[in-house]
């Protein structure tokens, strides 16, 4: 019979609590149902985007300026561009908690994820989003939004 040596329960311990901060991973993953621009902040203005808008309207966007993407549904091939320039961005889980959508905190199942991409705004230009559902129907949904 083998002995069970102290480091191998340690990790064990670990994982458990790594684990147990996961989102639920039970479930199949959500397919890819929408992805869109939900607000463009600037230092001079923040501005919500509307769902189906193809410009922002509000302010003109100059200088280090943040893009936020909503995801609903699991995608893995997520590409963000500006003007033709690949960009990397910041993602954050988000959980469904009950009837509330909040970042992913240990409790709740995975719906999606917001990315934030920062770019360095010098005229009007086209941003673009895409990602490819993880899971059937494996499709590949895509959002273009003007900055002006």
């Amino acid at each position: 019979m083998k002995k069970t040596n102290a480091w191998s329960l340690a990790l064990f311990a670990c994982i458990s609590l790594w684990l147990g901060s996961a989102p639920a991973w039970g479930a199949p993953a959500p397919a890819l149902s929408e992805v869109r621009v939900f607000k463009v902040e600037s230092e001079n203005c923040t501005e919500v985007i509307p769902e189906q808008a193809d410009s922002t309207r509000q302010c003109v966007h100059r200088g280090p300026t943040k893009v936020y993407v909503m995801e609903v549904g699991i995608g893995n091939n997520a590409v963000a561009s500006f003007d033709g320039a690949r960009l990397s961005g910041q993602s954050t889980a988000v959980c469904q908690v009950g009837s509330i959508s909040q970042a992913c905190s240990g409790a709740g199942v995975l719906m999606g994820y917001v990315y934030v991409f920062v770019l360095d705004v010098r005229a009007q230009g086209s941003f673009q989003y895409s990602n490819t559902s993880i899971n059937v129907p494996r499709n590949t949904l895509r959002t273009v939004l003007s900055i002006r």
